[in-house]
This record gives C-alpha cells, structure tokens and sequence, in this order.
C-alpha cells in the first residue's frame, strides 16, 4: 500500500483514531501542578508534573587551577571506558502523519573565509547570504589531557577573549580567544560530594545580562546510589583567574526518592532565569523521571540559591529552548508523530503543555556504517538534542532511525518548527543525505534570531565529519573537520552544542569533534568553530 492510498477501512481506522487522540489532547492542554510525584505511565496522555520550591542553600567558593602540562589519562584513571547509557524508554509509534513539503536533501559549501570577504563583498552578484567560518581550530591533548574520548559531548561558551570548553572528562579555558587553551581538571578541581567523585556529562553557558560562565558537571553515585548534578559559576573575570562558586542539585532537591541517578543534563537561560534538565533513573537503571529546575539569575549575584522543580514522570527526556526569553519552552516526544511542548512563565508555579502534531519519524535503531566499517550510531536514540526559540517561533530538533514519512535511507534529523503563539506546526524539516547518517543536531539563535546549528556527519563514504550551518532564510551547510577513521568501539555522540556568541551577538560558537589516524582508540579531537553570515562576520 502507497504512503498516500488505502483501503476505505484503514482510512475510516485513521479518522477514528484521530478522534480518540484529540479528546486526550483536549484533556490534556494544562499539566498536573502537584506537591510529590506519582508512578504514572510513562508517555501517558495527560502529563503528570510535581512541581516545587528547591531548599535556599549558599554557594561554595573556590579557585581552581588550570594547567599549562597536562598528564596523560591513562597515568591518572585505571579504566578508560564510557559508562553504559541510560536508556530512555522509546517514543510510542504514533499514527501515520505525512509531509507536506518534504526537505531537499542537504547541499554542503565552502565557507567563505574571512580574508576574502572584502573581494567578496566588492564583486557583483555575489551572494550576500553565505556562511563565513571567523574561527576554527582544534584542541591539542595538552588542553584535553589525552580525555577526549569518542563519545566526546563537547560544549563551549565565549564572551570576548574568554572561553570556556568541555568535554565528557575533560575541560579547557582560553583567555587569547582560542588561539591557546589550559586543561582544567573536573577530577580534581571541586571538593567532591560525600561519597561521590566527577564522572562525565558536562555544558557550559554564558549568560551576558549577568556577565556570568556557567558549567554543568555530573557526579558519580554514592554507596547509596544517588548523584548529583553541579552547577558553578563565575564572572568573566573570574574565569580568567579560576575563581569559581557552585551549588548541587540532588534527586532529594527535586522532591524524587533515594537512589536516583540523575544524567544527561542541559542548560539554557530565559529572561530572568537559568534551566536545568535532567533524567533520572533508578538503581536498575530504568528510567523514572525527567526534570527542570528553573534558578533565578539572581542567585548567582547573591550567593544564595532560589529555585523550583518541574518533574514529570511521564515525559523522558525533556529540553528547554535556548534564549526562550520569559516563558520556558520544553519539549518531549508524545509519540513518533506528536510532540508535548511545555510553557512554563517565569511568572507561573507551573507549566502547561499543548501537542503538537509533526511528520512520522522512525524510533528503530539507527543503521549507519563508516567507511572502516564502524557503527557509529550504535548508542543513538530519539531523544531530542536542540531546542531553540527565534522571535515568535520554536524549533526543537531530534535524531530518527532510517524511514520516517519521506521513506529516508539514512539516519536523519527531524526538526519541529512550531509557531510559538498558537503552538501549531509551520514546517517539518529533514537534515538528510542521500548517502550519509545525520545525527546530534544542536540549536541556537543569535541576535538577528536566525538558527545556527551543529550536528555530525558520516556513514557511506564518510567517516564522522562535522558541520555547522544557519537553517533560517537561505539554509547554509559548511564542515568543518572530517575524520580519517572510525570509532573502533560503535560509540560517538551524545550531544554537540552551538551558542550565540558574545560580544558579536550576530555570530554562532560551536563544537563539534573529529577522530584522526593515530590519535588512539579512544582518543577524539575535539573543535571550537566561530561562525556567521558573511555580512556579520
């Protein structure tokens, strides 16, 4: 049967189901706002949210010291390995949606490079649209102390000179504008949580209207089995000198039992608030949770933590989009074709939720081979990896097996492009190639609210490459560093990032990562890219 025809049955099956889908929807345009969470089913019709204040506590102070030479890793852990990933439970296939307009498969550029903007910019005829790549560079194993590993889940944050970069066990800073970069140890530089130690998952952020670098670290589990997730900070200046406060999030903070492990993290920042997200699982590694904590920037110029919970135990997976002004946006999948978008009000106790109805995507397991023969998307799932707000539109982006309503042969890239006031669908678009995988799309918008994104590569006849683009007006695709291998393990991912750049506002800063021929088995290189339009630049 064609993806367009079918028997009088199946159609009548279709429009019965439909209205059996929009009388739950109808139930469920505002989320539960209740003190404890509740065992509800996971992807269940109505959300179920406990939302809640977090304790007021002050912030640790400490200076931290970054390191010119760095130790190889080997010398300093005794296993270098990737711990396995949480699962989260798989999105429920949804009914069959089709695409209305179906995206081109993706046309890849040369970036334009800064030198030859002037001649550019004085011929005739010359697009005025195009990508030009300011900065890119790669860092060296003095600056990731040889940690780079090949699920690398690099992300960076910029404000003039300074940057700040991590990784999944490493951290960098630059204070020349990425011409050099120090090591910073996450092992060592923080007093470690009783019973627990650092462990992986890192973000960093920079917040312009406090002039503050915000980083994100994952600790291990206690005998017990619960972590937590560490949020420090530090002024500009303070970067440079290491001079660094934090506060913890615990699953006890956010109203959840003993033995939770809390993973995956984000940040992004509102108007007046910071968000973090987090998984939890519990001690079997099921998954139980999903929450935002939602911080007033004001407690990172008092010293004093003000912050609630949002937790739902219906939704895995959540993610808020970046520069969303005074309202949180944050979505999670309902099905393969629908979409949950949360608002929470800077304003409001709690958030509401509306379904967005997108184009099928597939939630098998992606199929994707290097040249060498790797399966690099051997750990990929569907679990969204960008969100960002532009003006009066959302745009949430997700990794999908091959298939999907356009039948694509490969792994591809489905981004939700959503009208933010009456949260309803403009465009389904496709990052797709007709002979590669695309996967770990990350989202930004800078200040002219066009959407900058960052995402990999690979598979056919391409070995993990990765490319950073504007996907607002004229779409522009350029890579940045490709790979000479493949990751020997099957492991790559499981997030990339790309942030508005800071002073020039009109600028992307992103990361992506490469695996150079004898670099080692476990050995990525990571890369900070700046980015534009060729007028910005």
């Amino acid at each position: 049967m064609s993806k367009k025809t079918g028997s009088k049955a199946v159609v009548k099956a279709t429009r019965t189901k439909t209205r059996k889908a929009a009388a739950l929807r109808t139930k469920s345009r505002s989320a539960k706002a209740t003190g404890t969470t509740k065992s509800t089913r996971v992807y269940a019709a109505v959300a179920s949210l406990s939302t809640g204040r977090l304790q007021a506590v002050k912030a640790f102070q400490t200076t931290i010291r970054y390191h010119e030479r760095a130790y190889k890793f080997s010398a300093a852990r005794n296993k270098d390995t990737i711990h396995p990933r949480k699962i989260i439970p798989k999105a429920p296939v949804g009914e069959k949606v089709l695409d209305a307009q179906p995206t081109m498969p993706l046309a890849f550029e040369e970036g334009i490079p800064v030198a030859a903007l002037g001649a550019m910019r004085a011929a005739p005829m010359t697009p005025s649209d195009t990508v030009t790549v300011a900065k890119n560079v790669q860092l060296n194993d003095v600056a990731t102390a040889d940690t780079a590993s090949h699920v690398c889940e690099p992300s960076a944050a910029i404000n003039g000179q300074v940057i700040f970069y991590t990784g999944n066990w490493f951290a960098a800073v630059s204070t020349d504008g990425g011409a050099t970069f120090r090591y910073v140890d996450p092992y060592s530089t923080f007093p470690d949580p009783a019973g627990m130690g650092f462990c992986c998952d890192q973000v960093v952020l920079y917040i312009k209207s406090i002039d503050t670098f915000v980083w994100l670290l994952q600790y291990t589990a206690d005998a017990t089995g619960k972590n937590i997730q560490r949020i420090a900070y530090a002024k500009t200046a303070h970067v440079r000198t290491g001079q660094w406060r934090f506060f913890d999030i615990s699953p006890a903070s956010l109203g959840l039992g003993p033995s939770i492990w809390l993973d995956f993290p984000d940040l992004a920042a509102g108007k007046g608030m910071l968000y973090m997200t987090t998984n939890c699982f519990d001690g079997t590694g099921q998954w139980q949770a999903s929450a935002v904590v939602r911080i007033a920037l004001s407690s990172f110029t008092s010293g004093t933590l003000s912050a609630s919970r949002s937790v739902s135990t219906t939704d895995p997976s959540l993610r808020v989009a970046q520069n969303c002004g005074n309202t949180a946006y944050f979505v999670a999948h309902q099905s393969t074709s629908s979409l949950r978008v949360f608002s929470w009000k800077e304003s409001s106790a709690a958030p509401t939720t509306k379904e967005v109805t997108v184009a099928s995507w597939s939630n098998a397991d992606c199929t994707s081979t290097t040249p060498d023969g790797r399966k690099w998307l051997a750990r990929a799932d569907g679990r969204h990896t960008g969100a960002a707000r532009a003006a009066n539109e959302l745009w949430f982006a997700w990794g999908s097996a091959q298939g999907g309503a356009n039948a694509r042969p490969h792994p591809f890239v489905q981004i939700a492009r959503i009208n933010r006031t009456t949260m309803t669908l403009i465009e389904n678009i496709n990052l797709w190639d007709p002979s590669s995988a695309i996967f770990y799309a990350a989202l930004s918008t800078n200040s002219n609210n066009e959407i900058g994104v960052s995402y990999t590569i690979g598979g056919g006849h391409r070995f993990p490459t990765h490319v950073i683009g504007i996907l607002t007006g004229t779409r522009r695709q350029v890579t940045t560093f490709a790979s000479t291998r493949g990751p020997s393990d099957n492991k790559w991912g499981d997030y990339l990032a790309v942030r508005r750049h800071y002073p020039s506002q009109k600028l992307f800063c992103a990361t992506g990562y490469s695996l150079q021929s004898g670099a080692g088995e476990s050995d990525a290189t990571p890369h900070f890219t700046v980015f534009g339009r060729s007028t910005d630049v």
